[in-house]
């Protein structure tokens, strides 16, 4: 997008009137499955709809400045919302959608909310338990009516009543929405985007429209979409990188964005779809590859094999070109051979078969799971950043790095700090925090973001990212290492889900806290016979420990020796974030987990072989219980 449109356009309304006065009903700009049928809304129907919703806004006394939070899946309804708001030259909040109801009423009262949309009845019921703490709250406003008939507060209003208001209120102004369109300007404060909240409570993210075109634009350059191509939106708009990618990426290039039916039906979704593009957070990538394994192992004895014999090749190939090498003619033809025979139908069926551009980001994807995609054909990209600087980088098509982040966009400044923080500038640095200046006087200094973030570039121009600044360990001999490493290479494995690295303070060396994947060692242990009946049970049996102690071995082959996992120990429960173990992004918490895990860890210290742990757990109603289970400690040398 050139400077001259990004002045004209330089809003997210005006982007969406711009698209409606292109495409009208010509092209489809969302479509949205329910009860098995891909309903499609065109660029009018899209204009139309926030239209409707922003006069009704209007009426209920929403006014410039105004905060709406938006709370449910993702639907069009959410992007309806967020444009309405963005319309009046209001803001809009995202909330994830499993936030329990102290999490929803931090985010809707600190950002001081007049509006909440949320989709269901679940959540309806969500706020009605903290409205008494929520006194500039105005209305509730729903989409989704199922089970909704009994209610009568006047707190509550369905979307289409307020579509309703809006269609009157047009009635008597024609103009009336056109001309507040054009009021919005770069400047004003689009979105507060609340960070994941590794290190404490959230904290508000103001973005402008300025910043998200910004960034997007500057990613387009390198990554161009087109108005033919499909993206698949399923990562929440509550994270920035929804924002940029499906909201922002929709109405600056003019593509389709398609929203699955929901989680359970995502894999047939995805291949109706087709995706040209398609954004997984690095857990998700992983579960996928531990997947395609797990099934691979389920499989024919010819099946396994067939995969067996070609997996080595899409590596080999995959490796050549990361090297920038071209792969000679016999190489090409096993490649081909591999393609015809596995490899495409393989990307069929996870429906990444037409994926262009498929992105992971959120934190580091394992290198074995990255290396696994791009093996098979699936040209896997892992992309960058924040809520308070956009995206920053993100590997090109044809320079990929395993161990990189990828090369910082057009327009945007890197610079490593003389401690190794990595620090960022460009228009698409955040406003600051919500409500924070002091904090944000110490992440904005003289216009460079403190990310907070180690890394650094190497001889290739490339960013090589550490861990969390905070999160860098280093162990009572004095060795540093990198807790994300160590985890990253474990998860690759199909039998684990989840790491905890530890180590530091009173300890020599590190420990491994492991969650198993519960999906793929359950049928590991039904073909080998063995006998469970819960998690917790599986997790201690001496046969898994043998299992997962394979993978921690392998690891230790490909770490400095000072850095190798000398303990571990496998949790006896999956980590959640409804019990603050992991961010709502799926990030860990890991001084709320060191906390947690107090005593489990001054046992291992103590060199005891097991330990009886107390675990508190909190249900989705509120109510608490507690869990004890004898949890092994397995000692590698």
């Amino acid at each position: 997008m050139t400077k001259s449109i990004m002045k004209s356009f330089d809003t997210l309304p005006k982007l969406l009137k711009r698209n409606f006065e292109t495409w009208g009903e010509k092209k489809v700009a969302l479509r949205h499955k329910e009860l098995g049928i891909w309903q499609e809304f065109t660029w009018r129907d899209y204009y139309e709809n926030v239209k409707q919703f922003a006069a009704g806004l209007k009426c209920l006394g929403f006014s410039p400045g105004d905060k709406l939070c938006i709370l449910g899946d993702n639907e069009p309804e959410w992007y309806w919302s967020e444009l309405a708001a963005q319309a009046l030259r209001g803001v809009a909040i995202g909330i994830f959608v499993d936030c329990v109801k102290d999490e929803v009423r931090y985010i809707a009262d600190h950002s001081e909310a007049v509006v909440v949309v949320v989709r269901d009845q679940e959540q309806i019921d969500k706020m009605l338990q903290i409205r008494k703490d929520l006194p500039r709250l105005k209305r509730v406003i729903y989409w989704d009516s199922k089970g909704m008939w009994a209610y009568e507060d006047e707190l509550i209003i369905s979307f289409k009543d307020v579509q309703r208001l809006g269609d009157a209120f047009n009635d008597k102004h024609p103009s009336h929405f056109e001309k507040e369109i054009e009021s919005t300007v770069g400047d004003d404060l689009a979105i507060i985007c609340y960070t994941s909240g590794t290190t404490g409570l959230p904290k508000g993210a103001m973005v402008s429209h300025k910043n998200l075109i910004t960034t997007v634009s500057q990613w387009l350059e390198v990554d161009a979409w087109h108005p033919e191509d499909n993206y698949l939106s399923y990562v929440p708009p509550a994270w920035i990188t929804e924002q940029m990618f499906g909201i922002t990426g929709g109405l600056l290039s003019g593509a389709t964005i398609n929203f699955p039916e929901r989680p359970e039906t995502l894999q047939n979704d995805v291949r109706e779809i087709g995706p040209s593009m398609i954004l997984y957070n690095s857990r998700m990538w992983e579960s996928l590859c531990s997947t395609i394994q797990t099934k691979i192992e389920d499989g024919s004895l010819f099946k396994r094999l067939l995969f067996n014999f070609f997996l080595p090749i899409g590596y080999k190939f995959a490796d050549l070109k990361m090297e920038h090498k071209d792969p000679n003619c016999l190489w090409r033809i096993l490649y081909i051979l591999a393609n015809l025979m596995v490899f495409r139908s393989l990307r069929d069926k996870i429906g990444l078969k037409n994926t262009r551009s498929p992105y992971t980001g959120g934190s580091l994807i394992s290198p074995g799971a990255f290396r696994f995609f791009r093996a098979v054909g699936v040209g896997l990209r892992e992309a960058y950043g924040s809520s308070e600087a956009g995206l920053c980088c993100c590997h090109l098509e044809d320079d990929v790095k395993y161990e990189s982040i990828g090369l910082p966009l057009p327009g945007i400044e890197l610079r490593i700090s003389k401690t190794g923080e990595m620090l960022w500038r460009g228009n698409c640095i955040f406003l600051g925090y919500y409500k924070d200046p002091d904090k944000t006087r110490k992440a904005l200094v003289d216009g460079w973001y403190h990310s907070g973030d180690a890394g650094h570039i190497n001889e290739d121009g490339h960013i090589i990212y550490l861990d969390r600044m905070a999160d860098m360990m280093e162990l009572a001999g004095g060795v540093k290492y990198s807790p994300q490493h160590i985890e990253g290479t474990l998860k690759f494995s199909p039998f684990i889900r989840d790491v905890i690295a530890v180590g530091g303070g009173r300890f020599t060396y590190v420990i491994a806290l492991i969650q198993i994947d519960f999906d793929s060692v359950s049928k590991w242990a039904e073909r080998k016979h063995i006998v469970y009946t819960t998690f917790s049970d599986l997790s201690q049996k001496a046969e898994v420990y043998d299992l997962v102690e394979n993978e921690v071995k392998s690891l230790n082959r490909s770490v400095p020796e000072a850095t190798r996992v000398k303990k571990f120990v496998c949790l006896h429960k999956e980590l959640d974030p409804d019990e603050e173990e992991l961010t709502r992004t799926r990030k860990l918490r890991r001084d709320f987990l060191d906390r947690k895990y107090k005593e489990l860890l001054t046992a291992v210290h103590e060199g005891k072989k097991s330990v009886l742990v107390r675990s508190e757990v909190k249900y989705r109603d509120g109510s608490r219980g507690e869990t004890t289970t004898q949890v092994k400690i397995k000692t590698l040398f």
